[in-house]
């Protein structure tokens, strides 16, 4: 058996074009809810008149499918979720873009109450990222990012990625001469130049019959006339209902195809297996394959860093070089002034010697000095030393940027690590704390108190987590999510009112009183013996609601601001939103937030996001719903 061929990880741009050709067969298809996928990316539900409900799965960087709706979606919706769900829900499909030689899904939706229209852009190329556009403005992205072409973040103008190149759209001159000017092999001419990539790049060297290693540019008007040919037929192969075929090492996949691929013809270590669509074949490849999607947040930190790394290594090498240069200068205008009447004499020889010459070169301890023949050899020292201190000024300004640079480098981010000098240790395993599934803070007394996030996790909270000593508190505003201040731990010291006010504060902050812009609002706390299900008779409790008996302890004219900023919990480091004594007890306050103009928050958040230097899904996870002010930063 020969070595295992490495499997493919992503779509292709003929993968792309194959799912276009599915999503074409279901125009006018609605858009029923959104979802988070358990192994990562989203999951867009479509009502199809005559078939029912399709998803569409979305996995940024990796691959999309549409397939019968499944039950492998998360159990709570991350924000960009509810965002997709915000946006789209009610949609109706009415058209899927031409990708071309692309890596992205292009979707256009219209809706009653939308006056511009929507689009969603899947990238599958790099990291990845999943966008939704209103109009000519990006309303959502799954992660932000800023180049010097483009910025990916809400509120931002709606600008395509670099265009790579159709090689559906090549002549046969356009090829040969690419191939020509390549001194490349073919397989990596044709994945690069022709932007094939490598599996199709293989898949169209197998078809010619010709070695991939063979140089591209040999042959080439000859192969151009092929390969026009063969793409062309290639793509036609998909029809408008493409069927999937995945290939298998053993019991291993290693490729999936919406055409059958001549590149494992004759390989007895390949299996081929055959699937009614191309969607089909996709998703149980990539669930075997890949069963979590990138991170792109990790991947983009990543990135970032070697992006930093190679900043800072010319930084260096330009500080030394003017560090040098300056040096020099200063030399040669003391050598000069030392050396004044051998000077003098060098440029007397050269003024009679006459000639067009305009300087002389001087030479001392190994180096030469070009002098001005206009100028006598103190005004030569002069303009060096004044040259000197122009680069000086130069090389301050390199320094305090290189300064800078390494600032950035040890800057500590959501988790407290540098980006910098701990890169070359493996980060120690993150721990996870019992609290953290639900919305959490501590007060600064040392309580812990936990929220429900809905109505199936405030179930959760009282029923598993409320015991006798915690305190049950709620704002005084229906809907708003249960809190429990969970008592102290053995020896520690017992909580006050001061804790108490703090929870509800916390609580009316995730109550509708927010997203209504109040200024403050009243909470309650009650034993746990006063908390139950039992309603009276011929009242229905629904979930995530429960019963209060018996009186109710009012604290009234609790203010609705919270703050922002990373606290110490048990050596660990974390973000929380709290309020400002609490945080403040533990960490430092970064933000002070109170509620604002709804509509604002996107542009609010990417602000923010971009001041803390954490990421907006952050901020996102952490926030009530609602418009932001930012008060203090």
């Amino acid at each position: 058996m020969t070595e295992r061929p490495a499997a493919k990880d992503r779509f292709t741009a003929l993968d792309t074009l194959a799912v276009v050709r599915e999503l074409r067969n279901r125009t006018r298809a609605r858009v029923d809810k959104a979802f988070d996928l358990t192994d990562g990316g989203w999951s867009l539900v479509f009502r199809v008149p005559g078939e029912g409900r399709l998803e569409l799965r979305l996995v940024p960087g990796r691959y999309a499918a549409l397939v019968p709706f499944g039950e492998e979606r998360g159990e709570e919706l991350s924000p960009f979720a509810r965002e997709l769900r915000r946006l789209l829900t009610g949609a109706v499909l009415d058209r899927v873009s031409e990708p071309g030689g692309e890596r992205f899904l292009e979707l256009t939706f219209t809706r009653g109450d939308a006056t511009d229209g929507l689009r969603l852009l899947l990238e599958l190329f790099g990291t990845g990222n999943l966008i939704v556009a209103q109009g000519e403005t990006i309303a959502a992205a799954a992660t932000s990012h800023r180049w010097a072409h483009r910025t990916v973040r809400a509120g931002a103008p709606f600008v395509r990625a670099p265009a790579r190149p159709d090689p559906w759209g090549l002549s046969r001159e356009e090829i040969a001469a690419r191939l020509a000017a390549s001194d490349a092999d073919l397989t990596r001419t044709l994945a690069a130049r022709l932007g094939l990539g490598g599996p199709l790049a293989e898949e169209a060297v197998a078809r010619l019959g010709v070695a991939g290693a063979a140089p591209a540019a040999e042959a080439a008007a000859e192969r151009a006339e092929r390969l026009v040919d063969l793409l062309r037929g290639l793509r036609d192969e998909l029809g408008p209902a493409p069927a999937g075929w995945i290939y298998r090492w053993g019991e291993e996949p290693i490729d999936v195809t919406p055409f059958r691929s001549m590149r494992w013809e004759g390989n007895p270590d390949v299996r081929p297996a055959t699937f009614p669509s191309f969607s089909a074949a996709a998703r149980e490849y990539f669930r075997r394959v890949i069963p979590s999607a990138p991170d792109p947040l990790a991947a983009r930190a990543l990135a970032e860093q070697g992006e930093l790394d190679r900043k800072r290594a010319q930084q260096r090498a330009a500080v030394q070089a003017l560090e040098a240069e300056v040096a020099a200068l200063r030399s040669d205008g003391e050598a000069v002034l030392a050396a004044y009447p051998e000077v003098e004499a060098v440029l007397a020889a050269a003024r009679a010697a006459g000639g067009e010459e305009r300087e002389v070169a001087w030479a001392h301890d190994g180096r030469v000095v070009h002098l001005a023949l206009d100028r006598s050899p103190r005004e030569s020292a002069h303009a060096l030393f004044e040259e000197s201190k122009r680069l000086g000024g130069k090389l301050a300004g390199a320094r305090a940027a290189l300064v800078e640079s390494e600032r950035q480098a040890v800057r500590p981010g959501p988790g407290g690590s540098g980006a910098g000098g701990a890169a070359a240790r493996p980060a120690a395993p993150r721990r996870t704390f019992w609290f953290e599934r639900y919305r959490w803070f501590v007060s600064s007394e040392g309580a812990v108190a936990i929220a429900g996030k809905d109505a199936p996790s405030n179930d959760v909270v009282v029923k598993k987590h409320l015991k006798d000593g915690d305190v049950y508190l709620h704002a005084d505003l229906h809907g708003a999510a249960s809190v429990v201040v969970k008592r102290p731990a053995p020896g520690g010291p017992a909580f006050t009112e001061t804790t108490l006010r703090e929870a509800g504060q916390w609580a009316v902050a995730f109550s509708k009183a927010w997203r209504a812009g109040l200024a403050s609002a009243s909470a309650f706390w009650v034993r746990p013996d006063q908390v139950s299900k039992a309603a009276a008779s011929g009242e229905f409790v629904p979930r995530g609601a429960w019963v209060i008996h018996g009186t109710k302890n009012f604290l009234k004219d609790l203010p609705l601001e919270l703050a922002l900023g990373p606290i110490r919990y048990e050596s660990e480091e974390r973000w929380v939103v709290a309020p400002e004594a609490a945080v403040r007890a533990r960490g430092a306050v970064r933000a002070i937030l109170a509620p604002g103009v709804e509509r604002e928050r996107p542009e609010v958040e990417a602000a923010l996001a971009r001041d803390l230097g954490v990421s907006r899904s952050l901020i996102q996870s952490l926030l009530p719903a609602g418009g932001l002010t930012v008060r203090r930063v």
